[in-house]
């Protein structure tokens, strides 16, 4: 019993992950905001139907859990839509776009379409992101020094965050989320981008690499490397101007903060190569 919960907590948690990395950029659309709480209920349970439809393809062939049964492709396709669902809640309630004032129907209409994409990821997660072992790894032929790969975590989360960030950092969206937040969603947002950076590179059990040198703790190399994501989303934001060195330092934080969460997903993803 205990083993067989353990398996569905590390299914869950790589779905989460998968859904986080694959989704991300989509959440910071506006677009899929309005879309979504204009959207007719008969639309909604279409956009639902299909993503049903989606997700029992992609876990027949690939799916979070190694089984692939048409049952247990269809409870798959359930438990992926599931995942999406929660993670774009959470997410946008974060960024303030899922509010207590929304109607009921523009408040699910949003989560729904959001959670499509979202959906999508959690079920390719296994298939995309799980580590193929060399013959090396298995044998423990591969060490390199310390510093190498201090050097390969940072550029790989740097590199990762910029590839993510860069899709998001010249749009207005940032702009408006940060106008519309208070300091409790900056807290949650950043609780997000830690949380989520920790399961996509360890609780998933995707990655093939201890922390390097002083971070030999899944805590600290996380905390560490958010601080890198917040270096490269204000890097960002400056080289787009859409900050500038006379703007309020209160404004100039919120921003960052609003665009490091997705270049931590982003910088958590380029460490999973690594």
């Amino acid at each position: 019993m205990t083993e067989q919960w353990d398996n569905e907590r590390l299914a869950f948690t790589r779905a989460f992950a998968g859904a986080a990395v694959f989704g991300i950029p989509l959440v910071y659309t506006m677009e899929m905001w309005w879309i979504g709480k204009s959207l007719p209920i008969t639309h909604l349970l279409a956009v639902f139907a299909l993503g049903l439809l989606a997700n029992f393809g992609l876990a027949h062939v690939a799916g979070f859990r190694k089984e692939s049964s048409l049952l247990m492709s269809f409870d798959q396709a359930v438990d992926a839509l599931a995942v999406g669902i929660l993670l774009a809640a959470f997410l946008l309630f974060g960024m303030n776009q899922l509010r207590p004032t929304d109607g009921l129907v523009q408040g699910v209409g949003t989560v729904i379409l959001l959670a499509l994409p979202l959906s999508l990821g959690a079920s390719a997660a296994r298939e995309v992101f799980e580590g193929r072992v060399t013959d090396e790894e298995k044998n423990g032929h591969v060490h390199l020094p310390v510093w190498k790969r201090m050097v390969a975590h940072i550029g790989a989360t740097a590199i990762g965050g910029v590839f993510i960030g860069l899709s998001i950092a010249p749009t207005d969206e940032v702009t408006m989320v940060t106008a519309g937040i208070t300091r409790w969603h900056l807290f949650l947002i950043i609780g997000l981008s830690l949380l989520l950076s920790y399961l996509i590179v360890f609780a998933s059990g995707f990655a093939r690499h201890q922390p390097p040198g002083p971070l030999h703790h899944a805590i600290s190399e996380t905390v560490f490397s958010y601080a890198i994501s917040l270096l490269v989303a204000i890097l960002l934001l400056i080289m787009l101007e859409r900050v500038r060195p006379g703007d309020p330092l209160a404004e100039m934080v919120r921003q960052t903060i609003v665009l490091a969460l997705p270049v931590s997903i982003g910088g958590a993803a380029g460490r999973l190569v690594i």
